[in-house]
């Protein structure tokens, strides 16, 4: 009675797996005919064109970009200002006539027409000019400091989409590479199955698995279509055209600590310099209002044939406008100060957040490298001689099929982690340089201790683990 018992709850959870099993296989084929279509709609490179770098990317976002076109206009702008500002008003000319004297008439002694002439010419206070100039070449460096600092910019953000494009495209050929591996599994499965080796969980295990593969995929492949529409965009194209980019990343380097980056942002980040030269601008804006205080000089010179005597027909003189409305210079000048005031502040302000910034990357860049090291020589190698062992255990008719997909599953983990902290080293390294005002050129004893520290930080994320499984056993 108690074996029958069992047999009969033995033959319902067979029935009840199988069941299982058949409605996850419709659900999953359905999800991978789907799958299957929406992978057919995403190319992962360009079929014309040559394939691109991550300087040619940079390149062509620079060159394409409509807002450089639009910063560098402004910068000839402000260049033309500066002759405007330092030139002289127009010279003036008056005539006038006595009407009755037009034509000899009623004029003394037949002398014709009675007519008179004035030129004038202003003279502005002596260093209005200079300091009128001086504004507008500050003004026109702090353009081109902009132009600069959105050309970082666009660097940035298109470092960052060659490294997303790179990561997503070596996740899909790893994850096809472990769907080959998982699909070779499932096969091993199910002949130990139709052997009577195994039970039919394993063969189930299997196919949920490479079917969470995938799906795997069709998320990798929508992101691709989604970042392609973004690099697109930035290269101002149709946001579906095709895109070839170069599957290298530059190999990862350690960095300076901050004193070092601190001293180099400060003295080369092209916000900074034009904020300065805002400043500076500001400043000669300020005495330009003092000045206004002192009055501008009027030359003229003039002829009158009203006069009778010849010698009283040519005349020349100097005048003066009169400032006598203090307060209105006054105000002037202290809107001049009020704006200088406030250049500084906003100095002060991104000098903190260059700062902070830079500070942010520099330790996101060296979280990346640790990273890298710590994938590179011990996790994924520890990962890869644990699928082999356990897969040669399983061979041997040793150990679970749920261990060989557990043992599968943190080694595809591993290789996706390695390869999202070398796109996101180079994502870092981008924010890092964007905040450093310009790309890091380190000089030859530098990058040696760089190298050195690189090297250290292998050793020691080499060590560390080691350590801990010692204390463990």
């Amino acid at each position: 009675m108690f074996a029958q018992y069992w047999w009969c709850i033995a033959a319902l959870s067979r029935r009840f797996v199988v069941a299982v099993g058949a409605v996850l296989s419709l659900i999953f084929a359905q999800a991978l005919y789907a799958a299957e279509e929406y992978t057919h709609s995403v190319t992962l490179s360009s079929s014309w064109g040559s394939v691109m770098s991550a300087q040619a990317l940079v390149d062509e976002a620079l060159r394409a970009n409509p807002g450089i076109t639009a910063l560098e206009a402004a910068i000839q702008g402000a260049e033309a200002r500066i002759v405007q500002s330092t030139a002289l008003p127009d010279p003036q000319l008056f005539t006038a006539v006595a009407p009755d004297t037009i034509g000899g008439y009623n004029s003394p002694n037949g002398r014709g027409s009675n007519v008179r002439m004035e030129l004038t010419q202003t003279l502005p206070w002596p260093g209005k000019l200079r300091l009128r100039g001086d504004a507008a070449t500050k003004t026109a460096e702090a353009e081109r400091g902009n132009l600069a600092l959105r050309r970082l910019e666009l660097r940035t953000v298109a470092l960052s989409y060659y490294a997303q494009w790179n990561y997503i495209h070596q996740a899909i050929t790893i994850n096809e590479r472990n769907s080959t591996l998982v699909d070779e599994l499932r096969r091993v499965a199910e002949a130990r199955y139709a052997a009577g080796i195994t039970n039919q969980p394993d063969v189930l295990l299997a196919e949920v698995e490479l079917q969470h593969i995938r799906h795997r995929s069709v998320q990798l492949r929508r992101q691709m279509a989604t970042l392609r529409a973004q690099i697109n965009t930035l290269l101002n194209r149709s946001t579906t055209a095709d895109i070839a980019l170069s599957n290298a990343l530059p190999p990862p380097t350690a960095i300076p600590d901050f004193d070092t980056l601190r001293l180099i942002a400060l003295s080369q980040h092209p916000g900074l310099a034009a904020a300065k030269q805002q400043i500076a601008a500001s400043r000669d804006r300020e005495k330009l209002a003092d000045k206004d205080f002192y009055p501008d000089f009027k030359l003229f010179t003039g002829y009158n044939s009203l006069w009778d005597e010849t010698a009283k027909r040519w005349v020349v003189g100097i005048g003066i406008n009169l400032p006598l409305g203090r307060d209105k210079y006054r105000a002037a000048r202290d809107e001049s100060r009020a704006n200088t005031v406030g250049r500084q502040s906003e100095l002060d302000e991104l000098r903190s957040q260059v700062l902070g910034d830079l500070e942010e990357a520099r330790v996101l860049v060296n979280e990346a490298l640790h990273t890298i090291a710590l994938y590179e020589h011990d996790l994924l190698p520890r990962t890869a001689e644990n699928l082999s062992a356990t897969r040669a255990a399983y061979g041997a008719g040793g150990g679970r099929f749920s261990e060989l997909i557990s043992a599968e599953q943190v080694h595809l983990d591993a290789e996706l982690s390695l390869e999202r902290a070398r796109a996101d080293y180079l994502i870092a390294k981008a924010a890092l340089e964007n905040a450093l005002g310009g790309p890091l050129a380190l000089p030859k004893t530098s990058q040696h201790h760089a190298n050195m520290a690189t090297s250290q930080n292998s050793a020691t994320a080499k060590i560390k683990p080691n350590t801990t499984s010692e204390h463990a056993q």
